[in-house]
């Protein structure tokens, strides 16, 4: 389940709704203020409070099934009541009690309700607005990716991949500026080229690219002591400028004094946001 409902100590707490949700899931739901309309755009118990509560939660949970959730993912919701006054919450919550019956459900989301002077069509008494959060199981499963060429010979002899996915989460392991036989170039310029490159590479097998970057760990063999060095740093600002754009990531660069391959100088390892596709 995407949610868990909590009274925290210090508030007062309520059996008919919950002050708290906790919401884990990667898809947001919202559902427009329904009334007591049926599906003909007839109105449902004129005049009576009870039926066009249990109708406004009723279409409410069908706005939420026709989406692939239920009451139970809801977070929120927002109650708008005509002319509301304190001896109108027995027929109110009598109307919420038969809405839980008919759909077996026992949730008690954040609730707030609002007395207002009137609604979009007169006889609505009542309108029920819902957000919801549904964990999307295909997306919170981790994925696990191999750089085509060495990332195949490493996941063989060393039993790890080079990337992962969740959600729009991607994490990458550190990335050495070797080719696929895992040899280095002599210039160290042309090392930390290459293992960007590599980075853009790994990326791009969990659909992510430099511009998706968010944060940046990179470990060197510093050039002179106590320093890392003036060609570590001015390559790989120059990298992060051609490569993300305007994007300036968060970023921590540590002296080693070894690296994971014999002659290796560098190794860089992201994390990446994967923007959402306009598209879809």
């Amino acid at each position: 389940m995407a949610v868990t409902l909590t009274n925290p100590q210090g508030l007062a707490s309520s059996t008919a709704y919950h002050q708290v949700a906790v919401a884990t899931g990667g898809r947001q739901v919202f559902v427009a203020g329904q009334v007591a309309w049926d599906a003909d755009a007839t109105t449902v118990g004129v005049g009576d409070l009870a039926a066009q509560v249990e109708q406004s939660y009723l279409n409410v949970a069908t706005a939420l099934a026709g989406v692939g959730a239920g009451l139970d993912d809801v977070v929120r919701l927002t109650v708008y009541v005509v002319d509301w006054t304190p001896e109108k919450m027995p027929a109110f919550l009598d109307g919420v009690a038969r809405a839980a019956a008919r759909l077996g459900s026992t949730a008690t989301p954040p609730a707030t309700l609002i007395g207002v002077a009137a609604l979009h069509t007169p006889e609505h008494l009542v309108e029920v607005e819902a957000t919801a959060v549904v964990e999307d199981p295909a997306d919170s499963r981790p994925k696990f990716f191999a750089t085509p060429g060495y990332g195949d010979t490493q996941l063989n002899q060393m039993h790890y991949h080079q990337a992962v996915r969740i959600g729009n989460r991607v994490e990458i392991s550190g990335q050495g500026g070797w080719d696929d036989d895992f040899n280095f170039p002599d210039s160290l310029e042309d090392e930390i080229v290459r293992a960007f490159d590599n980075v853009e590479r790994t990326l791009a097998t969990a659909g992510a690219t430099w511009r998706d970057v968010v944060h940046v760990n990179s470990y060197h063999l510093p050039e002179v002591d106590g320093f890392i060095g003036e060609t570590h740093n001015r390559v790989m600002v120059e990298q992060f400028r051609k490569r993300m754009g305007d994007r300036a990531p968060i970023w921590t660069e540590t002296g080693v004094p070894a690296l994971g391959a014999p002659g290796m100088r560098v190794e860089i390892r992201v994390t990446a946001i994967v923007a959402p596709d306009p598209a879809r």
